[in-house]
């Protein structure tokens, strides 16, 4: 039965990388990717592709993965690949140094350093790299609406790296198949967090890597006049009605009021309490609130189109987050009760 459930497990793995990999480097456009982090991002969804394809062949024939030196390759290749994708989404704006490079020198050893001595080096970089991801996130509590969603997220993944490492380091004092069958399954549990977490969040990464840039970027506001570019944004968007451009990014944004994306990022941020992008999901739903109650005829399809959402699943999940109710719930009260807003 366990072998049954390891090997679904592995074709999950395998399948939503490759989905996820697409995804990031070609349809999550609110969030500015870096080279670094979409190379990162890369061969860490091959590495884990390739760690999941080798589990399935020990599962078919028993053989020790640890005697591989493309086991130990891939399984070292994992930690940095993980940590420069997520300094990338979290610290973007900051310089990556020549220093940095020292972070794959376990994985340049891996070829010739005995294991015994790879994987406790492992342990140490992957528990080093857990805590530090877990501080930088913390540091932005102030910045995001859901961080205990957000903290569970990446605290969850620094979890499940220190297991694995630890499994790693007694591989040899249990049966190594333990280890495989337990990688493999936290593995899939991780990319079943991610899938899940996209699909409900899908702006969760863009949020994230807006609020650590504003937490860790200096103030771009110094010379601007707050209170008119609050007042230009309000134009642009509730009588201009930017948006219903379903395109609309930062930006775009910025231009249309004379600011630069970070200063509007900083703007939104600091006068508001969320990211540029929860800003526009609210301008989106307040507009959608409106139609739903004073636009009858109209489908729900056809209002959230009007508002700028891609699809009619994008605004049932917008809607939802910020109401807490879906749009036929809302139609259906504001229709007894035409006042409430």
């Amino acid at each position: 039965m366990v072998t049954v459930i390891t090997q679904l497990v592995i074709g999950f793995s395998v399948f939503s990388a490759a989905i996820l990999l697409v995804a990031y480097l070609f349809f999550i456009k609110d969030m500015r990717k870096t080279p670094v982090g979409m190379v990162s991002c890369t061969f860490l969804l091959f590495a884990l592709s390739g760690l999941q394809l080798l589990h399935w062949q020990h599962l078919a024939t028993g053989n020790d993965l640890f005697s591989t030196r493309l086991y130990v390759v891939l399984l070292l290749t994992v930690p940095p690949t993980f940590f420069f994708l997520s300094r990338e989404i979290l610290m973007s704006e900051s310089k990556l140094s020549l220093l940095q490079l020292a972070h794959f020198l376990p994985l340049a050893a891996s070829p010739v350093l005995p294991i015994q001595y790879v994987i406790p080096v492992a342990l140490v970089i992957g528990a080093g790299y857990s805590i530090w991801i877990v501080r930088v996130v913390f540091k932005i509590r102030n910045q995001v609406r859901r961080f205990r969603f957000e903290m569970f997220f990446f605290g969850f993944f620094a979890l499940l790296a220190i297991l694995v490492l630890m499994l790693a380091l007694f591989s040899r004092q249990i049966d190594p198949s333990i280890f495989y069958v337990a990688y493999t399954n936290l593995t899939g549990l991780a990319l079943i967090l991610v899938v899940a977490a996209l699909i409900s969040f899908p702006e969760l990464l863009s949020d994230i890597s807006e609020a650590a840039q504003l937490t860790y970027a200096t103030s771009t506001l110094k010379d601007v006049n707050v209170e008119q570019k609050l007042r230009d944004l309000q134009i642009v968007m509730n009588e201009e009605k930017l948006y219903q451009n379903e395109d609309l990014n930062l930006a775009l944004t910025a231009a249309a009021i004379d600011l630069g994306p970070h200063q509007l990022s900083e703007l939104v941020n600091t006068q508001f309490g969320y990211g540029f992008s929860r800003y526009v999901r609210e301008q989106r739903i307040a507009a959608a609130k409106r139609l739903l109650r004073e636009d009858v005829k109209s489908s729900v399809l056809s209002i959230s189109l009007m508002t700028g959402f891609r699809s009619q699943s994008n605004f049932y999940t917008a809607f939802r987050e910020v109401t807490g109710q879906s749009p036929g719930a809302f139609r259906k009260k504001a229709a007894l009760k035409p006042m409430d807003s």
